[in-house]
């Protein structure tokens, strides 16, 4: 197996420069490709030196990080839609006016729909509403026939 000059600055930037991190199935290929490409030798150079440097850095001491996460206020938790209907309807505060008129305003809801839908509807227009109407009409002029005195007088 044979390993392009890109691919072995990949390993390096991936692994480093201990061929003992690079994967068990490139390293031999690897390891060939720095024996024959003065290029390959340099890349492996420049990581050497970038391992040392970050060898020797030093991690921070994060003793305190702990204590400022915890002492962060939490951000403030957004209510549900149920819950901000409730806090309108009723409020926290007992002596404001909110207290009466959010109650009855919401009572009110229903009684206006009743009185927009019932607005709306034409009780005589449909054909059965027409039918029973005439129905009505004929039974009244026969109820007054019936009334009437046919007798003649002799």
């Amino acid at each position: 197996m044979t390993i392009s000059l890109q691919r072995f600055e990949q390993l390096l930037d991936a692994y480093g420069a201990s061929p003992q991190r690079w994967p068990a199935h490139e390293r031999v290929a690897a390891l060939q490709l720095l024996e024959q490409s003065p290029q390959a030798v340099q890349l492996m150079q420049h990581a050497l030196w970038l391992d040392q440097q970050l060898d020797q850095l030093s991690a921070p001491d994060f003793l305190q990080l702990g204590s400022q996460i915890l002492q962060q206020p939490l951000p403030a938790r957004r209510k549900s839609l149920i819950e901000q209907l409730l806090a309108w309807l009723l409020p926290l505060q007992q002596h404001s006016a909110a207290v009466f008129w959010r109650p009855a305003a919401l009572a009110c809801v229903p009684l206006m729909l009743g009185l927009v839908l019932g607005n709306q509807l034409d009780f005589y227009s449909d054909a059965y509403a027409d039918e029973l109407y005439s129905d009505e009409l004929e039974e009244t002029e026969l109820d007054l026939i019936s009334l009437a005195d046919y007798s003649e007088i002799l």
